[in-house]
């Protein structure tokens, strides 16, 4: 197995792993135990055994082709495309969805992943900014943006709970990530 591979391996058996029993089940032993390596390897690949998880999220968040729009992209379809994304994520995956929130319950124990997790959130932020400044450059002050770039990410974080716990529930919840998009491109001022 190639060093990436080796490392990929070990990241997906963190998610299965945090998504089967949440963060109690993340041991390096179960660990070294899923992907198919030695525990020596996993510390070879990351510092901490949360640096893995970090590592998979960061790549799944920002990794979004939503969160880059390309020029000349209508808000709206932006907006719309950021909760698809998300939502086909949640579908495609539920060991995903299911591993976040049991990183998310870790950390509100550990503050060195809460830090972590700060951070990306605020990288995530200022990816919505930018992305609300290019699509919309005359419709809210930055001021404006900061706060709906907030607003996006914890309604998003919120749709991707709905979608974990309510699977069933697809309709309402896409209907209400389109009234939040409805209501964001009131005021956007059309060019």
């Amino acid at each position: 197995m190639s060093k990436t591979n080796k490392r990929q391996a070990i990241i997906e058996a963190a998610i299965r792993l945090l998504a089967e029993g949440g963060g109690e089940a993340l041991t390096a032993s179960a660990l070294a135990d899923r992907a198919g390596v030695s525990k020596a390897n996993v510390f070879h690949h990351f510092a901490r055994l949360d640096d893995i998880v970090l590592a998979a999220f960061e790549a799944f968040l920002m990794g979004m082709p939503s969160m880059e729009p390309p020029p000349g992209m209508a808000l709206r379809d932006w907006l719309m495309a950021l909760g698809a994304d998300t939502t086909a994520s949640m579908d495609a995956d539920p060991a995903l969805s299911g591993a976040y929130f049991g990183f998310v319950a870790k950390a509100r124990t550990d503050a060195h992943l809460r830090e972590k997790l700060a951070e990306l959130a605020m990288r995530a932020r200022g990816q919505f900014e930018a992305a609300l400044a290019e699509l919309a450059p005359d419709s809210f002050s930055e001021a404006e943006r900061k706060a709906l770039a907030e607003l996006i990410l914890i309604t998003g974080d919120g749709l991707a709970l709905h979608r974990h716990l309510f699977p069933d529930q697809i309709e309402s919840q896409a209907a209400a990530w389109a009234r939040f998009v409805d209501v964001i491109c009131a005021r956007e001022v059309q060019p």
